[in-house]
């Protein structure tokens, strides 16, 4: 339809006063102020909705989808500190509670960042940095019921969210601590490289065989055997990830089937009173700790740390494992730098069980492959008769080392192989356990020394 020019232009004006009318003065005032202030003014809503709730935050804390979660709580003050609090036992429960600096910056959006080494720098640099955990996190949005979310600054694909949701005072009675405390005191008992637990049914014909991986919340059950007859055995290589609830381990995957004929099904563990054993295989009693429990399934339990292992003894269908001179370690902690010091250039500590060498012959050896000076490789290797018994294995050792490869090596760092080996197997306390698949704890509870081997893929 055609209309006249003034007709035109007074419907145009008409228009735009509607149009000006409906708009708010915020949509002209945020026009008025500068790029710096609209960034100091979304800085400062971020922050007083941190510092806001009174009992603080909690966050049911993932690093990377298949682990484990970790309870957190996290009081931000006014002055830039917020107080950490986690179920992570390590390093002598340091991050149980701990007070660091944060602060709030703005790239390409708001960013919440922990400015000194705490809990979520710990995670953030297991593996060599490449677990997948964070300490700084983009501001995603504010929710209708107020929890805050932040997605993982460092991931590069598939970013880590995290909710933030109001902690309230029930909250800051429990946050795993108490049963944190009882898995780490049952884990240190040995100083091994993993862990080593036993779950034993007071009113089945069963016990499970478990370890733990604290900082991963792994918990790996490889085993079953009857309780009457240890001997038989069933292997399940089970793992789920975890998390700390009140008194009780959940699991974020629950076990259920049958296990060396028992039927039985497993979504967590109630851990409650302490019962003290002794290990009675070296010349001063190791002490124990063990605690009775309630398994999610109602059956009362006993969870104890044990040498025992029902899949220990699946080494032996590897006929060669071997590991890094950083997989020798001593009271549970890397030996590294002792053992370089002492063998000059070794590359790896090796087993040879049942080994054919292709002549027809076998040979059974422990011992460390050696690189020497003039770049020949001499394998010093202690040949040995096995007997294992269980996941005991006992070494009758020849009168000497046997020197392979295409060179000798020096007598000091034959004496230091012989040293080391002895350290291992003294008393003929070496106990294997099964950390996975194809990877081998070696360990003498009485000398403290252990040794993780892996089978070639």
């Amino acid at each position: 339809m055609y209309l006249p020019i003034k007709k035109s232009l007074s419907l145009t004006w008409f228009c735009l006063v509607l149009l000006l009318a409906g708009c708010k003065d915020d949509d002209f005032n945020k026009f008025d102020k500068s790029a710096d202030e609209r960034v100091a003014e979304a800085k400062a809503d971020l922050k007083n909705s941190l510092v806001s709730p009174t009992h603080g935050w909690k966050l049911l804390y993932t690093p990377q989808e298949g682990y484990g979660s970790f309870l957190v709580l996290l009081d931000f003050q006014e002055d830039n500190k917020v107080t950490i609090k986690t179920d992570l036992g390590v390093s002598d429960g340091k991050f149980y509670e701990q007070t660091i600096g944060y602060r709030i910056d703005s790239s390409l959006g708001l960013e919440l960042i922990m400015e000194n080494f705490s809990f979520f720098a710990y995670l953030f640099e297991l593996d060599r940095a490449t677990f997948g955990a964070e300490f700084e996190f983009n501001y995603v949005r504010k929710n209708d019921n107020g929890s805050l979310l932040f997605s993982s600054k460092s991931d590069v694909s598939d970013p880590t969210q995290l909710l933030f949701e109001e902690a309230s005072e029930d909250d800051l009675d429990d946050p795993g601590v108490r049963v944190a405390e009882k898995l780490t005191t049952m884990t240190a008992d040995l100083h091994k490289i993993t862990t080593s637990l036993r779950m034993t049914y007071e009113d089945k014909d069963l016990i499970f065989y478990l370890s733990l991986q604290e900082s991963y919340r792994l918990l790996t059950i490889s085993s079953a055997s009857r309780k009457s007859n240890t001997n038989t055995t069933q292997q399940l290589n089970f793992t789920t990830g975890y998390y700390l609830k009140n008194d009780s381990i959940i699991f974020h995957s629950p076990l259920a089937g049958t296990f060396v004929g028992i039927a039985t099904s497993l979504k967590g563990i109630q851990v409650n009173g302490l019962e003290n054993t002794e290990l009675d295989l070296c010349d001063d009693p190791i002490p124990l700790h063990g605690y009775k429990g309630v398994t999610s399934a109602g059956d009362d339990v006993l969870l104890e740390t044990s040498v025992a292992d029902a899949s220990g003894a699946t080494f032996t269908k590897f006929d060669f494992l071997q590991g890094p001179p950083a997989n020798v370690a001593y009271l549970g902690e890397t030996a590294y730098e002792q053992v370089t010091t002492d063998i000059n250039t070794p590359t790896h500590i090796q087993l040879y069980y049942n080994y054919s060498l292709g002549d027809g012959s076998t040979i059974n050896a422990l011992g460390f492959r050696i690189q020497n000076p003039d770049g020949s490789i001499t394998f010093a290797l202690w040949e040995f008769v096995p007997t294992l018994e269980g996941n005991n294995l006992k070494f009758d050792f020849a009168p000497e080392i046997s020197e392979l490869g295409d060179g000798p090596t020096s007598e000091e760092n034959l004496a230091a192989v012989k040293k080391y080996i002895e350290y291992l197997t003294d008393g003929g306390n070496t106990y294997v356990f099964q950390y996975s698949d194809g990877v081998y704890e070696f360990s003498n509870p009485c000398t403290g020394w252990s040794a993780l081997l892996i089978a070639p893929q």
